[in-house]
């Protein structure tokens, strides 16, 4: 599974796996444990974890990438994840340790605890450090395809009459395969 597969819904708790699109939304499964099965409607906020940025006082990091230093201090037995007792500065000293140069006054301590608890469930589920590139060639080569069916512009000359007369009028087209 890779992050592209897991969502979080706004109103449901925990986090969930795209098992597949239905008609009237996504078919999802929790990764709590219970495997239990919902369709959401096409009205409700779903983020999928692959598109979530955190901000840095740089720019944004993705949470991919904040998800994999996490890790790799878990594998060094560096890791210690929060618990419901931290207080407000530990909680960000502890990110801090992270992500060194996230914004303070952007990120809050509920995002960061969410960031917590999100790795604790994903643990052994995702490969962190797996990189998506089967994919990027498929994109790569299916734009590369569209580029060559797409024919070069061609210049067609139509003829608007007009209360004063007959004018002339270019217009581009280009035709695809």
């Amino acid at each position: 599974m890779e992050l592209k597969d897991v969502v979080a819904v706004a109103g449901k708790p925990g986090l969930h796996k795209i098992i597949g699109k239905g008609a009237s939304g996504l078919v999802l499964e929790a990764l709590d444990g219970t495997a239990k099965r919902t369709i959401t409607p096409l009205n409700q906020k779903v983020s999928i974890l692959e598109d979530i940025s955190v901000y840095t006082v740089d720019g944004d990091i993705k949470l991919g990438e904040v998800f994999i230093k996490i890790d790799e201090m878990d594998k060094a037995g560096t890791f210690a994840s929060l618990t419901k007792d931290t207080p407000g500065d530990g909680i960000k000293k502890w990110f801090e340790g992270i992500v060194p140069n996230f914004d303070k006054e952007r990120v809050y301590n509920s995002d960061i605890q969410k960031v917590s608890n999100w790795y604790s469930v994903l643990k052994g589920k995702v490969d962190f450090a797996a990189k998506p590139e089967v994919e990027e060639t498929e994109s790569t080569d299916k734009a590369a395809k569209k580029a060559k069916s797409i024919k070069p512009i061609k210049k067609v000359e139509a003829k608007a009459k007009t209360s004063k007369g007959v004018t002339k009028t270019t217009v581009t087209s280009r035709k695809m395969s």
